[in-house]
């Protein structure tokens, strides 16, 4: 991991769990339309978003609760794809081959990206692991995930989920 988004991460982190807020995380929100992943020179396939429910998250193989969301992440996305649901999971390991090893374990068959430049977990100001994005079928966040909580994580996402199928007729 870069010395700068580690510094940056864990300062963050420990001010939010100080404060007790988790809305004060992250420069992308709730209602805002997600940016054009492709500007960000993400390694790997990016799918395309318009016209499906998709699960932005930001995730690293150092991270216990990130490498605790992978199987209810495959969970949901398998129960899901074939009515719009789509995961794409950015990485944003500093090593290449710490994230390869993670993969090679859990061997996701949903989209996983590397964000090798930090670019885009940079203008996402992620600074908690895991946090992701429900983004709707517009392309806008409907909801911001920091953390992961387990089954209270799942139940809110299966919810939400379910609720941007529906809008999709699906």
């Amino acid at each position: 991991m870069n010395t700068l988004f580690s510094l940056k991460f864990l300062r963050g982190s420990v001010l939010a769990l100080a404060l007790g807020c988790s809305s004060c995380l992250g420069a992308w929100e709730q209602g805002d339309s997600l940016p054009d992943l492709a500007a960000f020179s993400l390694e790997g396939d990016i799918p395309e978003f318009v016209g499906k429910v998709t699960y932005v998250d930001f995730w690293a193989s150092w991270c216990a609760p990130c490498k605790a969301s992978f199987p209810e992440m495959e969970r949901l996305y398998q129960e899901n794809k074939d009515a719009g649901f789509q995961v794409l999971a950015v990485s944003v390991d500093s090593s290449e081959k710490a994230m390869q090893k993670f993969l090679d374990r859990a061997q996701p068959s949903f989209s996983v990206v590397w964000d090798a430049k930090q670019s885009l977990v940079a203008d996402a100001e992620v600074e908690v692991m895991p946090t992701s994005f429900l983004v709707d079928a517009k392309g806008v966040i409907r909801a911001v995930h920091y953390g992961w909580r387990g089954g209270e994580t799942v139940e809110e996402l299966e919810s939400e989920i379910t609720e941007l199928l529906q809008e999709l007729g699906k």
